[in-house]
């Protein structure tokens, strides 16, 4: 008995369905513009913050509120079901992928803040399309012989690896933001070090393209997009569950993606930090892979594990410094129950038909994830950075994490309730 066989993901299943060049083209091409969302949305909101704070105290008002315009970029991906009836949803998968790759080098030359704040906001909406488009595609085509959770967690696996590759890349250096300059390094080489980057973006395009044209996955045709199991069409208050995305991207790119801020709030070192987080990273990609997925569906471990997981946030957020080393181990399980409730979501996303068809479920969580990402993360900047301009907000910012905290857990309650009641069906 092969070794895969012991376990419910099996890689050597997609390779034989799929070929071994499509199966490549696919994993290589996930993982690629996975990381390219991954660092536009960490390059996007500093160049929001900046933005909007010149336009608060008057500076270059013009250019500035042109970058607070790009937030409309967050209504495309709610567009893409319109956009398919019109022109198609495979050539809308294509499309976006070239749109990714191209936006993603131009970044890499370190044009001007404002155009690599309009390119980032370009490749958070496309991914969007590109993610909402192959779901769609790789869930109905039933010419590919490979089980429901394997397809779910393929593309869950290719997201986690992204993170895990973006956490490798900033440890060495490469970081677009300052914030993360790595203890002892000057900062005129970690400017220069920046180009560097440039010499990996060029190929990582061009690969990019090359096996997009050549060998990504040619699926079978599917029914028309307004078509779909009416039993298995959801209300659109599901659609809450949406908000447990953004609270997602909000701890993670706020405060958990960072080792820095984690030694700040535990007076403990960046290196331990970094370390346990890369480790957390694996451990997490390694449960997915090998616990069958039936076992993140239980209702009583979920609200045990996310009861633990706030009561660890709390922990962590005021009483940090007290509780030192202990708090960051706080803050590694937080982590991996954090990542378990994103892959519940997830999985969700790509199984459940809420009120609308399947391409605008996945699309609309990202509009509407994104959107709630984005304005938890501006009450955060409010409560923190910006306590001085309003103060009604000072002190609160540790009490805004906490209510993500809590909204992510409700957002996987209600996900396991409606898998629940499909069930009992």
């Amino acid at each position: 008995m092969s070794q895969d066989s012991k376990f419910d993901f099996s890689f050597s299943e997609i390779e034989n369905s799929l070929k071994s060049r499509p199966f490549y083209t696919l994993f290589f091409n996930l993982v690629i513009l996975s990381l390219f969302f991954i660092q536009a949305l960490r390059a996007y909101v500093p160049g929001v913050y900046v933005a909007m704070f010149h336009v608060v105290f008057g500076h270059n008002l013009v250019e500035n509120l042109f970058i607070l315009l790009t937030l409309i970029f967050f209504v495309v991906p709610a567009l893409t079901n319109t956009i398919c009836k019109k022109i198609g949803i495979r050539r809308v998968l294509i499309s976006s992928i070239y749109i990714i790759a191209i936006s993603r080098l131009l970044i890499a030359f370190h044009l001007p803040n404002l155009w690599q704040t309009i390119l980032s906001g370009i490749i958070i909406a496309l991914y969007g399309m590109f993610i909402s488009t192959f779901i769609t595609l790789w869930v109905k085509d039933e010419s590919i012989e490979i089980k429901m959770s394997n397809k779910i967690k393929m593309i869950a696996f290719s997201l986690l690896s992204a993170f895990l590759l973006d956490y490798l890349i900033r440890t060495i250096g490469f970081s677009q933001d300052i914030s993360l300059l790595p203890p002892g390094l000057n900062a005129e080489f970690w400017y220069i070090t920046q180009y560097l980057w440039l010499i990996i973006q060029i190929p990582l395009t061009g690969v990019c393209i090359y096996f997009t044209r050549l060998y990504f996955p040619r699926f079978a045709s599917i029914p028309d997009l307004e078509e779909h199991d009416k039993s298995d069409k959801k209300s659109t208050a599901h659609s809450l569950i949406f908000i447990g995305i953004g609270m997602f991207w909000f701890l993670l790119f706020n405060i958990f993606l960072y080792p820095n801020t984690i030694a700040h709030y535990t007076g403990t070192s960046y290196y331990i930090s970094n370390i346990l987080s890369i480790v957390v990273l694996i451990a997490i990609i390694g449960i997915i892979l090998r616990v069958k997925m039936q076992s993140f569906l239980n209702i009583k471990v979920s609200v045990i594990l996310n009861s633990l997981m706030i009561i660890s946030l709390c922990l962590f957020l005021f009483m940090g410094t007290l509780l030192s080393y202990f708090a960051v181990v706080l803050t590694s399980f937080c982590l991996i129950i954090i990542y378990l409730n994103f892959f519940v979501l997830f999985s969700h996303m790509a199984t459940v038909i809420f009120k609308w068809e399947k391409v605008k479920t996945v699309s609309n969580l990202f509009a509407i994830g994104t959107s709630f990402y984005i304005l938890f993360t501006v009450l955060h900047i409010f409560s923190t950075d910006w306590a001085y301009v309003i103060a009604a907000f000072k002190g609160y910012g540790p009490l805004i994490v906490v209510l993500a905290g809590v909204l992510l857990s409700i957002s996987v309650f209600i996900s396991l309730k409606i898998n629940q009641t499909r069930m009992e069906r």
